[in-house]
């Protein structure tokens, strides 16, 4: 059986590293390949570990001998399931480890954009104390919190929300269902919790956007494919939104975005803690050796 790491590790080290040896053959690359690659890497394999490369229906096309694709990551945006499919391969993917890291994630930016934590800082950095008028913040205990999507993370965010004294609406079953539309035009805070793909890509477009209050705030963790962000640049900058919080930026106006001071930011980071980290290549190691004693288990596809 022989087992390879496609692409390069965020995190492996060597005792994690010795436990996948026990799997079978292990080969670990710790770059990221192009196309062709890929897919002379992926032809040599009986399963593949994937983190960083995108995999289209053309590399399914030519791969031969693979038949597994275990995705470190929840997010599966980057591989064409039904190729893999159709190819005889199933691809599994991690969706536990991060939920408690990304819904705390949630709070860090929802606290900061409502507290004005950047400029706070900046602030005192230039010399500035007990300087209150720029600052006035919006306190969360009694505020609406809006979560759209379903799952793991949207039910540790409801669970933190409670915490802070929040009412949850959801459209799904995670606090009081409702539309779409009710959840825009009825939160104080919207947080994005939902796949990217065809079906979610610009899910709040410009009219959706539109329905959501001047003194709102939009979080998203999720894939920032999901929002038109040209749209949300817009109202930002308008005044027609409060503020956002972001763990991704797609590239339809990401300098826009990042120009304005009403935005906070984070690289891709929500899921990042040493307990997820660790969580995940858990999770990772029980989907290989569910596959390998035939009960296979998070398959996607």
């Amino acid at each position: 059986m022989r087992i390879i790491y496609l692409d390069e590790p965020t995190y492996f080290p060597e005792p994690w590293r010795r436990r996948f040896e026990r799997l079978g053959e292990l080969e670990v690359f710790t770059d990221r390949p192009d196309a062709g690659t890929a897919v002379d890497r992926l032809s040599a394999s009986d399963i593949a570990i994937v983190e960083w490369t995108h995999l289209p229906a053309g590399v399914f096309e030519r791969v031969r001998r693979l038949r597994h694709l275990a995705l470190v990551t929840t997010g599966y945006d980057f591989v064409d399931l039904d190729a893999a499919r159709s190819a005889g391969i199933a691809v599994s993917h991690c969706p536990a480890y991060a939920a408690q890291a990304t819904a705390e994630h949630v709070f860090a930016l929802l606290l900061a954009v409502t507290r004005r934590l950047r400029a706070a800082d900046e602030a005192v950095r230039a010399g500035a104390g007990h300087l209150y008028p720029p600052f006035l913040g919006m306190e969360l205990a009694g505020r609406t919190l809006g979560l759209i999507g379903k799952g793991r993370i949207a039910r540790s965010v409801a669970r933190i929300a409670d915490g802070f004294g929040m009412t949850v609406l959801s459209t799904d079953s995670v606090g009081q269902p409702v539309s779409l539309t009710e959840v825009l035009r009825r939160s104080d805070v919207v947080s994005v919790h939902v796949p990217f793909g065809p079906a979610t890509r610009h899910l709040l477009d410009a009219g959706r956007l539109a329905l959501l209050r001047d003194e709102a705030i939009l979080i998203n963790t999720c894939r920032g494919g999901i929002i038109d962000q040209a749209a949300l640049a817009r109202m930002l900058a308008d005044g027609r939104l409060a503020g956002a919080g972001l763990d991704d930026l797609s590239a339809e106006a990401a300098d826009d975005i990042r120009g304005l001071d009403n935005v906070v930011l984070s690289p891709g980071t929500a899921w990042y803690t040493g307990t997820a980290r660790e969580a995940n290549l858990v999770e990772l190691h029980d989907n290989l050796t569910s596959y390998l004693d035939g009960r296979p288990i998070n398959i996607l596809n």
